[in-house]
């Protein structure tokens, strides 16, 4: 029952910091500001996003890249940089820019497909809308309430990264289509006002992903895409001449050199800008200049936040801003009257206000509202006073910065208490996890708690929980929140209850004692457990630091086991020593080689023939593994030589991702060490089709390293079965991080996964040829829990004492991982740079999700053995 306990606690535990720190930006009930009271500086918009532009790409080598682009901004418009919000991904950041809101977090329940709440945009306020490009983008804005405005949305839906199509081939259906429109309703569109024209143009995004930036294949594509947007430009000139057409080029974010995106580095979150046309000033306070063309002429490097452009674009074609926005109307962007910027202006500041007066409404509802803080800086004579008067840019900008400060104190009005509570449901969820380690293993009443004392402390968190109920059904505290603030009763009351024949906990008879009695060693090996969680939290801002965990861990535990000068001995040190190495070189995401990938598949191979398990494997095994080794082969060949993967191939990729766990199931063989060498083989092969360079060769060499440490251990268990029986805890402490240590190793070692932004779709070159996200990402998945399968599954194999002690070693680990997720729960930010909120968020979801991911793999590592909990299943010696 524990580990059912274990599963629900840190999945509510995963969704708190959504609660505590990013709750939904999406305020409902209000209604738009009308549109401005005076004629607009433009008729229409055209707003180009080329997706997975990064500025570094824009603006290098002084803009020789983009020519024909920088040809439109040497004479006319502003040109700079765009911030992005995380996670930079293309959904929150088109709805940044047009709906001028950062992404909700909430849309993850319907995998970002879905808006769970509707939001207002740009498109929403406009007169007509003209949309291109690709589906998941389009279908984000196409399902909003549009109040009967005409919406035309125009998408494709397949996105192929085989290398047997250019991927400008993309941005080229969208400016077809555009001309095609262009064509045939010049004559209607002249005469309509409020237009918006958008343009999505992907193929960057693909070429960055596939070929990486910087790449000739990625600039070949830049070169395309910009020489087309200019071409674009004229064709929108010629057919109106009027004058009355804006233009804004930007992108939704950026990308990193190895190609993902997701995270907040520089290269993700800074995207050009290129603004010209109708309504738009020459120049704008900027604090620094770029280098635009080879001649060294200097230009103003503008700098703004990607929701800001929402308010600008509303104003050039005299729209309010959408109801939703969080963005500030920049200064001195737009070529028009000081009387029209300040009219812009204010229309943002009042659909600001609308947002916080809503936020301070629902607080006023509350009982003890006036016992409680509220925010001081505006009230609602001031507000009045602001609403009904003329306003200048400078007291418009003044009040939409204390309305944001405002809205952020509502929104974050809990969650210095959702913390506390979130920090007491870990302290609950760990004192109950030690109760339930240094408990007994027989089934039988061994109450730590004295009954009376047990009582009266269940009978206090009862009243608590009653006073804490009816003050959030009084205060109106929204659902989410009050869930968190009460999570810690349930929690507690489950740690302090007597432990024994009515607790419903379910113990397995061993025959070893749990623990050592003496109360003294108990809480030194406590203090161990805190210690091997703090000492593992380090490695996830240092990733090199692991490398020094792992040879450290691995000669303490390890040396004294083998034999001195026996070549079992110089081997085990030299994959310690190579393995250490792995952690130093960069990751593998978005690195490709081929001549490291054939050496995996050919060490696969070696390990396979070299088994003493060899002889066990069904003749269908034999011929179907090294085939689809030479099938990783053939896919990775022909994909660097940018030529499409013949669906025959791509079809046994797949038939052998079922082939590998199937086969498993159907070996008949008792054996642990002869079903492991099957699963390693299998499993080692399947992982081989996933890889792009050194990966193969790191989980093969880290379980040969694994196998050969716990086989010298287990030689010598006979001699040291006193000691095992009288320190227990201390075996089941090692063991436990063991695992969490092999398992971070596995990960780090090929790659950062401390960080949200670790996807490439080139590891899913041998199954697919359309760029599909989210089947890319079960893939992505797949590759993640195969080493640690792996690892599992070697230490089921060669520990007997791990058999045996399943459940408190699983307790040990369980802490040890809730420590160091209590210490993310504190370093997660929501400010502060992109990189540093990003990288918080980060490393708390991966810390919770481990957990999971543990005790789940755990499962499968035993099915795949065949072994049953409290198994005592000896292995055959051969």
């Amino acid at each position: 029952m524990w580990i059912v306990y274990a599963l629900i606690v840190h999945v509510l535990l995963l969704g708190s910091i959504f609660v505590i720190y990013f709750r939904s930006p999406v305020i409902e009930g209000l209604h738009p500001q009308p549109a401005l009271p005076a004629e607009p500086p433009a008729d229409r918009l055209v707003l180009i996003v080329t997706d997975g532009l990064r500025a570094d790409s824009f603006f290098t080598d002084n803009c020789n890249h983009v020519p024909h682009l920088r040809e439109i901004f040497l004479r006319d418009g502003l040109v700079g940089i765009s911030r992005t919000h995380v996670p930079t991904e293309s959904r929150p950041g088109h709805i940044a820019l047009i709906a001028g809101l950062y992404e909700d977090p909430s849309a993850v329940t319907r995998g970002w497909k879905e808006n769970p709440i509707e939001f207002d945009t740009l498109f929403n306020r406009s007169g007509h809308t003209y949309a291109w490009g690709a589906h998941d983008v389009l279908h984000i804005f196409e399902k909003l309430t549009d109040g009967g405005r005409p919406m035309y949305f125009d998408a494709y839906h397949d996105l192929d990264f085989s290398g047997q199509q250019k991927t400008y081939k993309q941005d080229e259906w969208v400016f077809q289509r555009v001309r095609q429109l262009l064509k045939r309703k010049q004559e209607e569109l002249r005469s309509a006002k409020k237009v918006v024209f958008f343009l999505h143009l992907l193929g960057l995004d693909t070429a960055g992903h596939v070929h990486k930036p910087g790449t000739p294949l990625f600039l070949e594509n830049l070169q395309f895409t910009e020489n087309e947007i200019a071409q674009i430009y004229e064709k929108f000139e010629e057919i109106f001449p009027d004058k009355r057409t804006a233009y804004l080029l930007t992108s939704d974010h950026g990308m990193t050199d190895s190609g993902s995106h997701g995270a907040g580095a520089a290269h993700e979150t800074e995207t050009p800008f290129m603004l010209w046309g109708a309504g738009v000033a020459r120049s704008a306070s900027s604090a620094s200049s770029f280098v635009a063309n080879d001649e060294g002429q200097k230009l103003p490097l503008h700098e703004l936040e990607q929701a800001q452009l929402a308010p600008l674009m509303s104003a050039l074609i005299g729209l309010p801003p959408p109801m939703n926005n969080f963005g500030m109307l920049p200064s001195g962007y737009m070529s028009v009257g000081v009387e029209y910027e300040a009219m812009a202006a204010q229309s943002n500041a009042l659909q600001l206000l609308a947002q916080y007066i809503r936020l301070h409404e629902q607080h006023q509802r509350g009982l003890f509202t006036p016992y409680m803080k509220s925010f001081k800086k505006l009230t609602t004579l001031g507000i009045f006073d602001f609403s009904t008067k003329t306003a200048t840019f400078a007291e418009s900008s003044d009040m939409m910065q204390l309305a944001l400060e405002g809205i952020d104190y509502y929104h974050g009005y809990y969650r210095n208490v959702m913390l506390f509570c979130t920090t007491a449901t870990f302290l609950g969820w760990i004192l109950y996890l030690y109760r339930l380690l240094i408990q007994g293993t027989s089934i039988r009443k061994q109450p730590s708690i004295g009954s009376g004392d047990a009582s009266a402390l269940t009978l206090s968190i009862a009243i608590g929980g009653v006073f804490l109920i009816g003050f959030i059904v009084a205060q109106f505290v929204p659902f989410a929140v009050g869930f968190y603030m009460l999570l810690p009763l349930p929690v507690w009351l489950l740690a302090l209850r007597q432990t024994g024949s009515n607790s419903n906990i379910e113990v397995c008879d061993y025959r070893y004692p749990s623990v050592a009695r003496s109360g003294q060693v108990s809480k030194l090996q406590f203090v161990l457990l805190i210690g091997c969680a703090e000492l593992l939290v380090y490695t996830f801002f240092e990733r090199r630091l692991i490398s020094l965990c792992f040879v450290a861990f691995a000669f303490g535990s390890n040396w004294s086991n083998f034999k001195r000068n026996s070549s079992q001995f110089y081997i085990w040190i030299l994959l310690v020593l190579v393995l250490a190495g792995f952690p130093l070189l960069p990751p593998s995401v978005g690195y490709q080689n081929r001549y490291l990938l054939l050496g995996g598949i050919v060490l696969v191979l070696l390990r396979a023939v070299l088994s003493n398990g060899s002889r066990s494997y069904s003749w269908h095994t034999k011929w179907c593994n090294p085939l689809i080794l030479i099938n990783t082969a053939a896919c990775v060949h022909l994909h660097s030589q940018q030529v499409a993967i013949p669906m025959p191939l791509k079809v046994t990729s797949w038939l052998y991702l079922v082939y590998a766990i199937v086969s498993i199931q159907l070996n008949k063989e008792k054996a642990l060490e002869l079903r492991l060498a099957h699963i390693l083989y299998n499993l080692s092969a399947l992982y081989t089709l996933l890889c792009t360079s050194y990966e193969s060769l790191f989980v093969q060499l880290l379980a040969m390293e694994l196998s050969i440490a716990l086989a010298a251990q287990r030689q010598g268990m006979d001699s040291l079965q006193q000691q095992y029986q009288q320190r227990s805890l201390q075996s089941s402490l090692r063991l436990a991080f063991t695992v969490l240590l092999y398992t971070f190793f596995s990960l780090f070692g090929s790659g950062n996964i401390a960080s949200i932004s670790s996807f490439d779709p080139n590891i899913a070159r041998c199954f697919l040829s359309q760029f599909a996200p989210f089947m890319i990402m079960s893939l992505v998945l797949v590759k993640l829990i195969l080493p640690v399968v792996l690892n599992l599954s070697i230490v089921y194999t060669y520990c007997d004492y791990a058999r045996k002690q399943e459940r408190q070693i699983f307790i040990c680990l369980l802490i040890i991982c809730d420590i160091m997720g209590l210490n993310f729960l504190f370093l997660v930010r929501n400010t502060g740079s992109w990189l540093e909120i990003g990288s918080s968020i980060s490393h708390f979801v991966i810390m919770e999700a481990t957990t999971l991911v543990l005790l789940l793999l755990s499962y499968l590592a035993k099915h795949l053995l065949r072994l049953n909990s409290c198994d005592r299943a000896v292995t055959k010696h051969h």
